[in-house]
């Protein structure tokens, strides 16, 4: 995953976390590495992305399928949250997005023990930039 650095720097992620990003830039960060979720109607969304109205109107589209409703709303193209300014940051994103659905699968976990989930990584060729999913078993 250090294909935005330079040939033969050594890569230190706290030198460059102090130079490059805020503490409010860690925090949204965070949030999106580790979200937390909102049970709803029987489905379970990323917190992040839930917003009440237009996940009824989901719901309604999808006959009350709270799997197929998940599976809509419970989606984030990584090229909506980044904004690659080089073409090594791109290959970069393919590589973060299972880093990020392992964190979103160890969350899943831990806030829902006893509930199974899918969570999905499709990369550039599959959907519009990497993209990370998550929805019900």
């Amino acid at each position: 995953m250090k294909g935005w650095i330079r040939a033969g720097e050594e890569f230190d992620p706290r030198s460059f976390l102090q130079s490059t990003a805020s503490v409010g830039e860690a925090a949204a960060m965070s949030i999106l590495f580790w979200p937390e979720f909102t049970e709803y109607r029987k489905g379970v969304f990323l917190g992040f992305l839930f917003e009440r109205r237009g996940v009824d109107a989901w719901f309604d589209e999808l006959k009350g399928d709270e799997v197929a409703v998940e599976g809509v709303v419970n989606h984030v193209h990584l090229w909506d949250v980044f904004a690659p300014k080089v073409e090594a940051e791109y290959a970069v994103l393919v590589e973060l997005a299972p880093r990020i659905a392992a964190m979103w699968r160890a969350a899943l976990e831990s806030a829902f023990p006893a509930r199974r989930f899918v969570v999905s990584v499709a990369d550039a060729s599959e959907d519009y930039g990497p993209t990370i999913s998550i929805r019900s078993a």
